[in-house]
Parts: C-alpha cells; structure tokens; sequence
C-alpha cells in the first residue's frame, strides 16, 4: 500500500520557478510591493521633523532581508523604495538617496546579519563607522560648510554603532540558536528574535542618519543629540517590532514547507 509523505515532511521547492539569487521572482515583487504600498503608513516620526519612517520600511524592509536573503531582499527594496518615493514623499524625502538608504540598504543590512554573512557584514559596518565619526563634519568639515563636533561627546552619542557591531560579532550565533532551537520556549524565542534585530538596526541607522546629517547640513548640536535619542527613537522600537513580526512570520513559513530562499534565515544550510 503506497504511504503519503506526511504533512510535516512535505517541502514545496518550486522547481523551474523563476528565481532572483535563488529567491521566487514572485516573492521578491511581493515583499517590494508590500514595503512600497506601506511606505505611506507613519510609524516612527523623525524625531526633528521632515519625514516619517513608514510601516514598508519598519516592518517589510527588514523581512525582505530575513526571508529573501541579503541580495534578493535588496532588489525587492529596490522595488519597494521607487514605489515609496512616489507615492509617499515624507518617507522618502531624499528622493532617490532614500530609495537606497531606506530601500535597499534595510535588506541588505537585515540578511548580512546571518552569522553565514559575517565576513562581509562586519567590514561592511565598520566602513559605516568610519563614515559616521568623519563626515561631514571632519570630511569636507568646515572647508564645506558644517560645523565643528565637540569630542569625544559626538563619538560616545553614537557608541550605540560600534557597540551594535560588537554585539553582532559576540551574541548572533547565541541568538540564532535561541530562535531555531525546538526546545526554545515561546518567551526565549521571542527575546532571541528581539535581540537579534538590534545588530543590524544599530548598522543601518549610521548610513541613514550619517548621509541625511550631510544632504541636510545638520548643525553638529543638532547631529548629536540626534544621535542620542536614537536609541529610544529608533533601536529599541525597530528591534521590537521587527523581533515579534519576524518570530511570527518566519515561524509561518517555516511551518508551511515552502521554498527557502538559500542564505535567508530560514536556509538552515548556512545556519
């Protein structure tokens, strides 16, 4: 008598499906359409005005990267961000800078976050680093019109960058297990996927902050209290939310037997 794979075994690949590295081409016009068709709902308010981050890029930047992997999940911010920038201009307001900063960037940072990915994600950061403690306000500096930073105030008012980097580098595979792991309760679980988030939030605040304090012109006072308050106006919300949204949906998926995209959080291969 000829026995059916049960339900649990059954894993639906998707063969022939037309893929973008290795993810469904229809996932990746899914996940752009989701984050540019909510880029016209506010979440997080800039703290200083001129925009609001939207739920696209909160929530569905930060997926894309999880489930399409970093270079999949970028072309679907890519996507997403041309959408955005025309229907919503206060999310985008530096038109196409923002389609990358807000766009492209959130997937690329949330999938190079995979302990798999850690070569290129930590020189990755540190580039981002550098960037943020010199321009503009050393490079072009004054000779270019911006102020003058008082340090080491400015340095410590974003420590949440180089310390986000280091909590990558000592807990993301802690974390990783945390998440995956069977005999993980739901509390666990949760706080695994919340604290997973804050590496990679922490990373894509510096060029998103670091080239708006450039095309802006911030005043160096401004810039750093900026900073400050990044860290209850951007990581801790953006980690939280991202850290229930990602428990849920990846849990989902991982349930239903559809495709895993190679590279993503769910590609146990690269785990």
């Amino acid at each position: 008598m000829e026995q059916k794979p049960k339900e649990e075994d059954r894993e639906f690949t998707g063969r022939g499906m037309t893929s973008i590295f290795g993810a469904p081409i229809s996932w990746v016009a899914l996940f752009g359409a989701l984050m540019g068709a909510l880029s016209i709902v506010p979440m997080i308010f800039y703290p200083f005005g001129g925009g609001f981050a939207s739920a696209g890029m909160v929530v569905f930047g930060p997926m894309a990267g999880l489930v399409l992997g970093p270079w999949a999940g970028a072309v679907a911010g890519l996507v997403g961000g041309l959408i955005g920038m025309f229907i919503s201009p206060g999310s985008y307001p530096l038109g196409l800078i923002d389609v990358i900063l807000s766009g492209v960037l959130l997937p690329i940072f949330w999938g190079l976050a995979k302990p798999h990915y850690h070569k290129i994600y930590i020189p990755f950061t540190l580039f981002w680093i550098v960037y943020y403690f010199f321009v503009p306000y050393y490079i072009p500096g004054q000779a270019g019109g911006f102020g003058a930073v008082t340090q080491p105030n400015y340095f410590f008012s974003f420590i949440w960058g180089p310390l986000g980097l280091l909590f990558v580098i000592l807990m993301q595979k802690r974390l990783l297990k945390w998440m995956k792991d069977p005999a993980s309760g739901t509390i666990k679980r949760l706080v695994g996927y919340i604290l997973y988030m804050v590496g990679p939030t922490s990373a894509w605040l510096l060029p998103w902050i670091g080239v708006y304090f450039w095309a802006l012109n911030y005043p160096p006072q401004t810039a750093e209290l900026n900073n400050w308050v990044a860290w209850y106006f951007y990581i801790l919300p953006i980690s939280v939310v991202t850290g229930i949204v990602g428990m849920l949906l990846i849990r989902a998926l991982d349930k239903s037997g559809l495709r895993r995209v190679p590279g993503s959080l769910l590609d146990t291969n690269t785990d």
